[in-house]
């Protein structure tokens, strides 16, 4: 039953978090930097291809880490 119940906790957690940078700057077709903390996020593919490059964008995107994110959406920040 522990196992059961572990592994629905579990699974939940990796299909349900979705994490975001609420102030991204995107420096090339695949990466962002966080205006707030600096780090440098890079994503699966090519997700922004050429038009984001101008101004800061709010990112929400799922995975661990920092490496091999998958965009979920993006859009224009405040």
């Amino acid at each position: 039953m522990k196992k059961i119940i572990l592994s629905a906790f579990l699974l939940f957690g990796v299909l349900g978090f979705s994490r975001y940078v609420e102030r991204c700057s995107v420096t090339s077709r695949n990466t962002c930097v966080s205006a707030d903390t600096g780090k440098t996020f890079h994503f699966k593919g090519d997700p922004f291809g050429t038009l984001f490059y101008d101004g800061y964008w709010t990112v929400e995107f799922t995975g661990s880490g920092y490496r091999n994110l998958e965009l979920t959406d993006v859009y224009l920040a405040d």
